[in-house]
C-alpha cells in the first residue's frame, strides 16, 4: 500500500534495510522513493561499501533529486548534508512521508516543516501490518546485528505494537 504524495528517504533507513537484504520493504511500502543528491553521495558514491550502495543504483523505483536551491541555512548549520537536503526535499515537494531516524532531525522535521516521518523500526511495524514480513523481532535483531543501532526498549516496543507480545 503506497503512500500519497512522494516518499523521501534519508541516509539511515537505506542502509539498514539493505543490509539485511530488505531494500524491497521500501519499494513495496512507498512505490517510489526520493533520494536527495547528498543522500546518494552518502550511500552511493563515498559508501560504496555501504550495504545497498548498488542496490540503489539500479533500482527504478528510486528517483535521485538534486535540489533546485540549497537547505535552509539553518538546517545546514545544524545537521549533516543528507538530514539537510532530506528535510528541505520533503518540505518543499509536500512529502506525505520523511524516512528518518536521527532523533534530532526528526523533531525539526515534524515541529518545524510539519512533516510526517518514520524511522527503520515505523517502517518494518508498517510492513509488518501490510503483510510484508512475517515478524518485526527478528527483522529488528537482524538490523541492529548488521551495526544499526536499535535499543531494546525499542524492539520491544515496536513488537508490542505489531501484536509480538
Amino acid at each position: 500500500m503506497a503512500e500519497r504524495g512522494p516518499v523521501v528517504s534519508n541516509t539511515g533507513p537505506l542502509v539498514a534495510f539493505a543490509g539485511v537484504g530488505r531494500l524491497d520493504l521500501l519499494a513495496r511500502l512507498y512505490g517510489r522513493v526520493l533520494v536527495p543528491e547528498a543522500v546518494w553521495r552518502e550511500t552511493v558514491l563515498q559508501g560504496e561499501n555501504l550495504p545497498g550502495s548498488r542496490e540503489l543504483t539500479t533500482a527504478d523505483w528510486v528517483e535521485r533529486v538534486e535540489l533546485e536551491r540549497p537547505p535552509d541555512s539553518l538546517l545546514a548549520e545544524d545537521f549533516g548534508p543528507g538530514e539537510a537536503e532530506a528535510i528541505t526535499l520533503a518540505a518543499r515537494r509536500s512529502a506525505s512521508l520523511l524516512l528518518i531516524d536521527d532523533l534530532r532531525a526528526r523533531r525539526v522535521a515534524v515541529l518545524a516543516y510539519g512533516l510526517r516521518v518514520r524511522g527503520v523500526v515505523g517502517t518494518v511495524v508498517s510492513a509488518r501490518r501490510s503483510g510484508l514480513v512475517a515478524a518485526v523481532g527478528p527483522l529488528l535483531r537482524a538490523v541492529r546485528e548488521n551495526g544499526y543501532y536499535i535499543a531494546d526498549w525499542l524492539i520491544d516496543f515496536a513488537c508490542h505494537e505489531a501484536g509480538e507480545t
